[in-house]
């Protein structure tokens, strides 16, 4: 058995979407208040409080305030372990060495969501296509939410947990299911053997010298994205306005998501349908698009062209892109094989030669 995600987009009526926004406020405020319970206690007493000191006084929460009843058991321990791996990341960065990040409190407009970590207290139900049914809660508090989305897996595939989002004033679910291993296989077509290399000028090129062209998402919105932020700028904050804007801001930057997100889904899953074998280069993200701002001290050369460098190379999600290749690619029975970039330094080399040579001098065959 494997684990795949789905995302459905939830169609909520005005009462069930004033009772999801009371419910993530509910889950906010416990999220905060267990997070002050550990700062307090060690502040005080330098005592350190674990989740499961915190799950055990759940049933007196519940019981001094009623409103949380409704919300589940199982839930509201997910919002707890949720403050423990915020902290376990924590202390694993002070360990590391790293930037730490300490967990903050948060407001319950940022508050993401909340999610059930197993089959209990929701049931999803699929009506054929792209129709469904989300059902949460127990009893009189039980509410049945109209969804949409569907899966590739088949009636075999077995709904495992559930992720409730919110983003943009939408609501979203993400599915966790318990897929058979033939359910998740991908049938490949061809036994081509293929290298390909991810760029920002054109999105792929392959060894034979075919390209992707690459959509430059973000590129295409600037505009309009930019005038929006100038508008929002000149809004009083917090106001009406100031709001909707806002709300159109967010809006645009998922549009300009999901189309990234559609365009490497759709890219990638050509590539292993037609490779028995693809080659390509690890690539670090994080490292290639770093600032180039510099310190005071030393500050950095070119940052302006540097900074619209970085926005190009997240907009073309090369991350996302070795991702998907890689479980795409197990399920298709291709084989993908990673060079190790910092050893083989391909763009210190020469074509023809295979010589390291300064930069300047890299004949281009």
């Amino acid at each position: 058995m494997q684990r795949r995600k789905v995302t459905l987009k939830l169609y909520p009526n005005a009462a069930q979407m004033a009772r999801l926004e009371a419910w993530t406020r509910l889950h906010c405020e416990l999220y905060n208040a267990a997070l002050e319970e550990r700062i307090d206690a060690w502040r005080k007493a330098g005592k350190h409080v674990s989740y499961y000191d915190q799950q055990n006084v759940l049933p007196q929460i519940k019981a001094d305030r009623p409103e949380f009843n409704e919300l589940g058991s199982h839930a509201l321990q997910q919002t707890l372990r949720r403050l423990d791996l915020a902290f376990q990341a924590f202390f694993r960065r002070v360990k590391a060495g790293q930037t730490p990040g300490f967990p903050r409190f948060k407001a319950a407009k940022r508050f993401s969501g909340f999610a059930y970590p197993d089959p209990s207290g929701w049931k999803l139900m699929q009506h054929g296509g792209r129709g469904a049914t989300l059902r949460i809660g127990s009893g009189e508090a039980a509410m049945s939410i109209r969804a949409r989305g569907r899966h590739r897996f088949g009636p075999d595939a077995k709904p495992n947990d559930i992720t409730l989002t919110r983003r943009g004033g939408q609501w979203f679910v993400s599915v966790t299911l318990r897929v058979p291993d033939a359910a998740c296989a991908r049938q490949r077509t061809e036994e081509q053997r293929r290298g390909v290399d991810f760029g920002v000028t054109d999105w792929a090129t392959f060894d034979d010298g075919q390209t992707i062209a690459n959509p430059r998402w973000v590129r295409e919105e600037l505009p309009h994205l930019a005038a929006l932020q100038r508008e929002r700028a000149r809004k009083r904050n917090g106001s009406l306005r100031f709001k909707r804007l806002g709300r159109r801001i967010a809006k645009l930057h998922d549009r300009i998501g999901n189309l990234r997100r559609d365009f490497v889904h759709k890219e990638t899953t050509r590539m292993v349908q037609q490779c028995a074998v693809l080659a390509t280069e690890q690539l670090a993200p994080k490292t290639m698009s770093r600032s180039a701002r510099g310190t005071v001290d030393a500050p950095g050369r070119r940052v302006r062209q540097k900074s619209g460098l970085n926005r190009e190379m997240l907009s073309a999600a090369f991350g996302m892109a070795h991702q998907m290749l890689a479980y795409k690619a197990e399920e298709a029975g291709t084989r993908l094989h990673l060079s190790n970039t910092r050893q083989l330094k391909p763009s210190q080399r020469c074509s023809a030669c295979w010589e390291i040579v300064p930069p300047d001098f890299v004949k281009i065959r």
